[in-house]
């Protein structure tokens, strides 16, 4: 939808007349405009203020542009980066974005959500091969034109020289990654699993980590799973490891890309969204960036080997691909070897705006290592039978008597027995405040309320900080250990275990990233 254009808006911009607005973030103002022939174009006007160190990087990223195929994003076409208002110029797609269909229309279902998937997971492949971070990718950042979705707006020119939230918000919270939210800056890893969380909001009309406060949802990117249950089986399982809180544990965009389409992606190189920088391509002809006195500043030289040879051009395979089919999931598929390959493959066209190019060095934070529950399994008949697993009480060393700073060990938990129901002992609401065992940035303690009924199998949990409630169900018990499983909020396992102080609380994550401990007492 295009707005009208506010009293100090400006009316024209070089040769572009701009006759509406449509949209405005946190780095600029987005107006349609027209070339002197008439053609829309989308100009977006950027924050000014930028020092020279901003300026050269906005240079470094828009010239990178050039790498990505222009049939996923929109194609930038011209950009002014001095004088007072810095602009670009790209490519006018007719069409209504994620956030607008879905709110309009409900959520997607069928070939239309597939179709999404592997339209947008292709533009990522593209943007990442180009050795790009989009770093705001978002229901709002996809397009659906004509000839299917587009991926927009790459999120350019940032003021200062930090990428991290902690030098202030680098994308939408509702779509960051565990990792940006501790502090680290965007990587490939983190587009992707922006990606899951995207495509969770396609299938059911509902932010994946909810929509409500800021600290609230940031809480649940940390610590709770997603409810992907919405979800097609075809795109359940892979859209749950796009959502893994280890950028590690994530699939690069381009093994997501060849699971999406029907291929296996190569096992060695499963995970290297966070480790490793997307393949790059040679680039075409420069992007136009112009001074505001006009004079055009030069692309780079096209990639080279670590070993000096140049990279081969495949524009005509690119060319031929998009010329020769009309579904954008057809086109997924013949480009998947180009975009995804280890070939040396290319890409000439300019593309949407940019964020941050990828250095060869840059690698994503790792969470915190698996610490999972240690509980004795059991034989058949119910008897307990030690599998190597379980261990005994933490023993704690002189120095970490004497030291009050020493990050608290975790608490053993006693052999427990599948199913069972709530203890009378255990009855009763209990309260208190947990912590992690070690100290990983974003991972705040806080306080819980569990409430249990003897005799049930199930339980009341909350969060007092966040004011978020979950369920939870009995999976395994003694006469003096309880362990839950929590699904929302905090998804994982809860161990509860009888001491004189009131009740000893364990909380595992799911996927064994972060272990919180800490003493309820009964209200």
């Amino acid at each position: 939808m295009v707005a009208p254009l506010d009293p100090d808006d400006p009316r024209a911009l070089g040769e572009f007349t701009l006759s509406g607005r449509l949209g405005e973030g946190g780095q600029g103002v987005v107006f349609l405009g027209r070339t002197p022939g008439g053609e829309p174009v989308a100009v977006k006007v950027l924050k000014s203020g930028f020092d020279s160190a901003v300026k050269e990087r906005l240079v470094r990223e828009l010239d990178a542009m050039r790498g990505v195929a222009p049939f996923c994003t929109a194609r930038v076409l011209t950009a002014v980066v001095d004088g007072r208002m810095p602009y670009v110029v790209s490519e006018f797609i007719d069409g209504p974005s994620l956030q607008q269909r879905v709110g309009s229309g409900g959520p997607l279902r069928g070939g239309e959500l597939e179709r999404l998937a592997v339209g947008t997971a292709t533009a990522l492949a593209a943007i990442h091969a180009a050795g790009i971070v989009h770093r705001d990718f978002k229901p709002g950042n996809v397009i659906l034109g004509p000839d299917g979705p587009r991926v927009v707006d790459f999120g350019i020119a940032r003021h200062g020289a930090s990428d991290t939230i902690t030098a202030g918000p680098v994308g939408t919270p509702a779509y960051l990654a565990p990792e940006q939210i501790a502090g680290h800056p965007a990587t490939p890893a983190a587009d992707v699993f922006a990606w899951g969380a995207t495509i969770v909001f396609a299938a059911t009309g509902r932010a994946a980590f909810g929509a409500d406060s800021v600290p609230a949802v940031m809480h649940r990117i940390l610590t709770a799973e997603p409810d992907a249950s919405a979800l097609p089986a075809s795109l359940r399982g892979v859209v749950e490891r796009c959502l893994a809180k280890d950028p590690a544990r994530r699939p690069a965009s381009r093994d997501l890309l060849l699971e999406l389409v029907g291929s296996a992606p190569d096992p060695l190189r499963a995970g290297a969204a966070a480790a490793t920088r997307p393949e790059g391509v040679r680039q075409g002809e420069p992007t136009a960036i112009l001074t505001a006195a006009g004079a055009t500043l030069p692309g780079s030289a096209e990639a080279t080997e670590a070993g000096g040879e140049r990279r081969s051009s495949r524009t005509g395979i690119v060319i031929g691909a998009v010329a020769a089919v009309a579904a954008l999931s057809v086109t997924a598929v013949l480009l998947a070897p180009r975009l995804l390959s280890d070939d040396k493959g290319s890409t000439s066209s300019p593309s949407a705006g940019a964020t941050t190019t990828v250095s060869p060095t840059t690698t994503s934070p790792v969470l915190p290592t698996d610490a999972t529950l240690e509980n004795a399994v059991t034989d058949d008949d119910g008897t307990a039978q030690d599998d190597g697993t379980a261990q005994d009480d933490p023993v704690t060393t002189d120095d970490e008597a004497g030291d009050p700073t020493a990050t608290p060990k975790a608490t053993a938990v006693p052999t427990t027995r599948p199913g069972g129901t709530v203890p009378t002992a255990f009855a009763g609401t209990w309260g208190g405040h947990i912590e992690p065992t070690e100290f990983v940035a974003g991972y705040d303690e806080t306080d819980v309320q569990i409430t249990l009924e003897p005799g049930k199998d199930t339980g009341s949990w909350k969060d007092i900080t966040s004011s978020c409630q979950a369920d939870l169900r009995l999976t395994r018990s003694s006469e003096t250990a309880l362990v839950f499983r929590i699904d929302k909020c905090a998804a994982g396992e809860i161990a509860l275990v009888r001491t004189d102080d009131g009740l000893s609380y364990r909380w595992d994550s799911a996927k064994g990233k972060v272990l919180f401990q800490g003493t309820l007492v009964k209200s």
